[in-house]
């Protein structure tokens, strides 16, 4: 007795990676300031995908078929797990872009206390949550002065900071 290959298991599990791998390409690449608009197209991806979701579990359960259920149901879990555990873009593009910031700061004159804060990247995100929409960004800053205090304060207020390396900063300011 011969027994199946079940080349729709592996399938689904490669169409997962490939996916996975596809948004998370698109999201990285938006944060470079000439392809800004596939951050649209990601989420795009994403909510094309969820639809897709939902149809193949509905149609694996109207046709009675558990073994494909199972499949795409691992193939949603393996994506949401890689989620989990891949690394934040933003702290990726800081170390794709660190010998380029660290070139910057080397460059910069330190005041004249010897302090050194420079905002080195900032992206915005405009949100249409509300009326008009809201605008938030996101900075990376070098500070060598170690006073979050002082790394919080942004030109529209107080910011939420988290530090990621030795002198560098993520600063959230208020969105607005």
């Amino acid at each position: 007795m011969r027994k199946d290959q079940d080349y729709f298991s592996i399938g689904v599990i490669i169409y997962g990676v490939c996916f996975f791998l596809s948004y998370k390409a698109l999201f990285q690449l938006s944060y470079v300031d000439t392809f800004s608009a596939l951050w649209y197209w990601a989420y795009g991806l994403i909510i094309v995908h969820i639809a897709g979701f939902i149809w193949c579990v509905a149609t694996c359960l109207f046709r009675l078929m558990p073994r494909q259920l199972g499949s795409v149901i691992s193939a949603a879990l393996l994506v949401l797990g890689l989620e989990l555990v891949s690394p934040d873009p933003m702290e990726l593009h800081l170390w794709l872009h660190k010998g380029e910031y660290l070139a910057r700061v080397s460059a910069a004159q330190p005041k004249p206390d010897g302090g050194l804060s420079i905002v080195l990247y900032s992206r915005g995100t405009y949100l249409p949550s509300m009326p008009g929409g809201y605008l938030c960004s996101v900075e990376i800053v070098y500070d060598n002065r170690n006073d979050l205090r002082l790394v919080s304060q942004s030109e529209d207020g107080r910011a939420g900071v988290r530090k990621v390396d030795d002198n560098f900063y993520f600063r959230y300011p208020p969105c607005g």
